[in-house]
């Protein structure tokens, strides 16, 4: 009858469970490997709290730089040189039509030359509505008490007023500080084509005033690119429209599925493009350190349970007779595996839940951690005036919180795998020897 019983059991019937957590908490001296466990619990554990940590991390630092770099650019680009005005507008009203978009508008850019106090400095001219200047989260008004972001002594209200859009710029404080200019001075923008007279090309210049100094905190884009009127722009480079409708979504990352719909919306003939495009090499650089650094952490956790698979090889050979008894009892080699490889798992389960769960601890702490590191050594292990963050960004991915969770339960057993195949291939007599 009992054999009958454990020969016709289903897969992973209850008494190959009891099996493994008996052995599971089995003391070395009756043939256990309880020491072994802990020490295979804690190796994965650790790691998969080390991947979430890590990850989560860089996953901050990933998006604070990219909310400087995005918050003040646009996100998506719609090449609409050589359409008519009608076309241009059907493009702008289109894309603000789409879930997803926060707004859009016309845009022209060009180069120029900057002269004040003596300095010439090149720099990125966009020409903008003032109405999509106000919509750029790192470009407004900055609040009371704050001057890492946004306008400095300077508001939006003079923007845009007067003929053609007005004399008022708006350029970037590196841009400023190069030039020693601050709000309400002088300065003398040069186009590089002009109109043709007796002695060649002579480029075209004028007078603009500082209306306000921004900073999006990313050093490149607070140097190179200055604001003016679109209207101005124009005139100033002597174009007879904008060159690129540009738009804003609500998620820059998570881009694809809205490119998709932009892309429908604006049809086949014209040109489309996003912020990958444009900052390529700098995307393609973020991915590889994200995916380095997942590789490289994913190895602790194999380290980790390589441990597993000594102590199985131990519990087989410690476990021969109990093994041969099993299989006299009518227990099929499927049965003798699965138990091995459920202690494998469990060991692997309960050591990724508990580094999930450590992780997560830390992530949600570090604030206060980094506070109990600078009040143990009085020396702020994150200074705001070396990152240009107030606290280390860390955010946890669910995507990759379930890649921790499942490569750890994936590696305990694979671990596992190679000696309960060992133990299945026994058969009783030989299992009494293997003893």
């Amino acid at each position: 009858m009992a054999d009958a019983k454990l020969g016709g059991a289903r897969p992973f019937a209850p008494f190959e469970f009891v099996i493994a957590m008996r052995y599971l908490r089995a003391r070395r001296k009756e043939g256990g490997i309880a020491l072994i466990a802990i020490i295979s619990f804690m190796g994965i554990m650790l790691g998969v709290a080390a991947l979430i940590i890590v990850l989560s991390i860089m996953n901050g630092f990933r998006y604070e730089l990219l909310s400087q770099l995005l918050g003040a650019q646009s996100h998506i680009y719609v090449d609409v040189r050589g359409l008519t005005e009608p076309e241009i507008d059907d493009i702008e009203q289109g894309l603000e039509r789409i879930p997803g978009v926060l707004n859009a508008g016309p845009r022209y850019e060009g180069q120029a030359l900057f002269t004040a106090n003596g300095q010439t400095v090149g720099a990125q001219v966009v020409g903008i509505e003032p109405g999509d200047l106000a919509d750029i989260p790192r470009i407004s008004a900055i609040p009371a008490g704050d001057e890492r972001y946004g306008l400095i002594d300077g508001t939006f209200d003079t923007f845009g007023d007067g003929n053609h859009g007005g004399d008022n710029i708006l350029i970037g404080r590196a841009l400023a500080a190069r030039l020693d200019v601050g709000p309400g001075d002088q300065i003398t923008v040069l186009a590089p084509t002009g109109s043709s007279g007796p002695f060649g090309t002579v480029p075209r210049r004028k007078a603009f005033t500082v209306g306000g100094i921004f900073t999006v905190g990313v050093h490149q884009f607070d140097q190179v690119v200055t604001f003016m009127p679109l209207e101005q722009s124009l005139l100033f480079f002597a174009q007879d429209g904008p060159l690129t409708i540009e738009a804003r979504v609500q998620d820059p990352v998570e881009i694809g599925a809205v490119m998709v719909e932009v892309r429908r919306a604006v049809g086949s003939g014209v040109a489309v493009y996003d912020w990958r495009d444009q900052s390529s090499a700098f995307y393609q650089a973020l991915q590889v350190e994200r995916f380095a650094m997942r590789l490289i952490l994913s190895v602790v956790i194999l380290i980790a349970a390589l441990n597993i698979i000594t102590g199985l090889i131990m519990l087989v050979k410690n476990k021969g007779r109990d093994i041969a008894i099993l299989r006299t009892m009518g227990a099929t080699r499927g049965s003798v595996m699965r138990i091995f490889l459920l202690i494998g798992m469990m060991i692997g389960a309960v050591g990724a839940l508990s580094g999930a769960a450590l992780g997560f601890a830390f992530v949600l702490n570090i604030e206060h951690l980094q506070n109990f590191i600078e009040l143990l050594t009085g020396v702020d292990p994150f200074n705001p005036e070396v990152y240009f963050l107030t606290r280390l960004p860390a955010r946890i991915d669910p995507g990759e919180v379930s890649f921790a969770i499942l490569f750890g339960l994936i590696s305990a057993l694979l671990a596992a795998f190679p000696p309960a195949w060992r133990a299945a291939r026994l058969d009783p007599v030989e299992a009494l020897r293997y003893e």
